[in-house]
């Protein structure tokens, strides 16, 4: 019995690795695997409901353009544009008259229409190439610009109105009405772009624009 009694002892000892772990530790291990029932089956948890994408702020400008551009007759290859930032001046947004077009002004206290963009509609010359566009508008306006934040290729010829240079007494045209002719890639028409704040100001705002999707 005492020869017996060893061996029982001895392989009581040889199965502790089998013996069951405390509660503890099979709590551990459900939260490792996931949460279980009290009968040990799965309990699949609730999924997280998706995220709307956040809604693309309103860029300046864009509600009178797109409400001005639906409205116009001749919209056609002329695309609705809007500002990403006025360059500080923060004017107040109106319609801007253009027949047959479309157009925004922006008016500040006591200067009406103190700076705005428009699309006055397609021409017969505006459908030739950009390569003819570029050298059209260099021959017209004194000074031109690229423009790499709007569809390839764009550009720009500016100065002041009626195309003239700025003068040396005003270089930077303060306070003068400075325009721009703006061909845009992808777009067939010539847009109107205007400040009567300065020269700076003008090729702020053509470097602001955007194409409205």
């Amino acid at each position: 019995m005492t020869m017996m009694m060893a061996i029982a002892a001895l392989v009581a000892g040889c199965d502790g690795g089998n013996s069951p772990p405390p509660a503890q530790e099979r709590a551990v291990e459900a939260g490792k695997a996931g949460k279980t029932s009290e009968t040990g089956a799965h309990v699949a948890q609730p999924s997280s409901p998706p995220v709307a994408p956040l809604p693309r702020p309103m860029l300046v400008g864009e509600s009178i353009a797109r409400a001005e551009w639906a409205k116009a007759k001749a919209k056609v290859g002329c695309a609705p544009l809007a500002l990403v930032s006025d360059a500080g001046a923060d004017g107040a947004a109106r319609r801007a008259e253009f027949s047959g077009g479309w157009g925004v002004a922006f008016d500040l206290p006591g200067r009406r229409s103190a700076y705005g963009f428009a699309g006055p509609g397609v021409l017969p010359q505006d459908r030739a190439p950009a390569e003819a566009q570029r050298a059209r508008l260099a021959k017209q306006w004194p000074y031109r610009m690229e423009i790499d934040t709007l569809p390839a290729p764009s550009f720009a010829g500016y100065g002041l109105s009626g195309a003239q240079p700025y003068p040396t007494g005003n270089p930077e045209g303060n306070g003068m009405e400075s325009v721009a002719y703006l061909r845009v890639g992808g777009q067939a028409c010539t847009y109107n772009v205007w400040s009567r704040i300065s020269r700076a100001h003008l090729e702020a705002l053509l470097g602001h624009l955007r194409v409205l999707p």
